[in-house]
Protein backbone atom coordinates (compact mmCIF):
# COMPACT_ATOMS: atom_id res chain seq x y z
CA UNK A 1 0.00 0.00 0.00
CA UNK A 2 1.29 3.43 -0.98
CA UNK A 3 2.04 6.07 1.66
CA UNK A 4 1.32 8.98 -0.71
CA UNK A 5 3.37 12.10 -1.31
CA UNK A 6 5.43 13.52 1.50
CA UNK A 7 4.59 17.20 1.33
CA UNK A 8 4.11 19.89 3.94
CA UNK A 9 0.77 20.32 5.65
CA UNK A 10 -1.38 23.19 4.34
CA UNK A 11 -1.43 26.30 6.53
CA UNK A 12 -4.03 26.35 9.29
CA UNK A 13 -7.18 28.35 8.80
CA UNK A 14 -7.83 31.48 10.82
CA UNK A 15 -10.41 29.96 13.14
CA UNK A 16 -8.17 27.05 14.12
CA UNK A 17 -5.50 27.05 16.81
CA UNK A 18 -4.50 30.69 17.07
CA UNK A 19 -1.62 29.87 19.44
CA UNK A 20 1.52 31.88 18.84
CA UNK A 21 -0.25 34.77 17.16
CA UNK A 22 -0.83 38.13 18.72
CA UNK A 23 -4.38 39.41 18.46
CA UNK A 24 -4.63 42.70 16.60
CA UNK A 25 -7.50 44.91 17.70
CA UNK A 26 -8.77 47.72 15.51
CA UNK A 27 -9.99 50.81 17.34
CA UNK A 28 -13.63 51.77 16.71
CA UNK A 29 -12.67 55.00 14.92
CA UNK A 30 -10.51 53.11 12.39
CA UNK A 31 -13.20 50.69 11.26
CA UNK A 32 -14.23 50.94 7.63
CA UNK A 33 -17.80 51.96 6.80
CA UNK A 34 -20.01 49.32 5.22
CA UNK A 35 -20.69 49.36 1.51
CA UNK A 36 -23.69 51.62 1.02
CA UNK A 37 -23.84 52.18 -2.76
CA UNK A 38 -27.37 52.15 -4.11
CA UNK A 39 -27.90 51.75 -7.85
CA UNK A 40 -30.03 54.41 -9.54
CA UNK A 41 -31.83 51.94 -11.79
CA UNK A 42 -31.82 48.21 -12.19
CA UNK A 43 -28.82 47.40 -14.39
CA UNK A 44 -28.13 44.32 -16.47
CA UNK A 45 -25.21 43.02 -18.50
CA UNK A 46 -25.58 43.71 -22.25
CA UNK A 47 -23.62 41.15 -24.27
CA UNK A 48 -24.05 41.29 -28.04
CA UNK A 49 -21.54 40.45 -30.74
CA UNK A 50 -20.68 43.45 -32.90
CA UNK A 51 -17.89 44.16 -35.35
CA UNK A 52 -14.60 45.56 -34.10
CA UNK A 53 -15.26 48.70 -36.18
CA UNK A 54 -18.54 49.42 -34.35
CA UNK A 55 -16.99 48.74 -30.93
CA UNK A 56 -14.03 50.99 -31.71
CA UNK A 57 -16.40 53.66 -32.98
CA UNK A 58 -18.31 53.68 -29.68
CA UNK A 59 -15.08 53.76 -27.66
CA UNK A 60 -13.66 56.67 -29.69
CA UNK A 61 -16.95 58.57 -29.50
CA UNK A 62 -17.07 58.01 -25.74
CA UNK A 63 -13.54 59.36 -25.37
CA UNK A 64 -14.20 62.39 -27.59
CA UNK A 65 -17.45 63.32 -25.85
CA UNK A 66 -16.17 62.35 -22.38
CA UNK A 67 -19.16 60.11 -21.81
CA UNK A 68 -19.60 56.44 -21.02
CA UNK A 69 -20.51 53.86 -23.65
CA UNK A 70 -23.75 52.85 -21.84
CA UNK A 71 -24.85 56.51 -21.98
CA UNK A 72 -24.15 56.56 -25.72
CA UNK A 73 -26.19 53.38 -26.20
CA UNK A 74 -29.10 54.89 -24.30
CA UNK A 75 -28.96 58.01 -26.48
CA UNK A 76 -28.79 55.86 -29.62
CA UNK A 77 -31.93 54.02 -28.50
CA UNK A 78 -33.72 57.33 -27.95
CA UNK A 79 -32.78 58.54 -31.45
CA UNK A 80 -33.86 55.24 -33.04
CA UNK A 81 -37.17 55.36 -31.19
CA UNK A 82 -37.79 58.87 -32.50
CA UNK A 83 -37.07 57.71 -36.04
CA UNK A 84 -38.84 54.31 -36.03
CA UNK A 85 -41.29 54.54 -33.13
CA UNK A 86 -41.19 53.07 -29.67
CA UNK A 87 -40.92 49.36 -29.12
Amino acid sequence: MSKGLKIAEPPRRRGQDGAGRAEVSVPKSAQVAKFDHVAEDEKVQFNKRITRRVADGYEILAIRTRRKVPDLLAEALTLLEEKHGRV
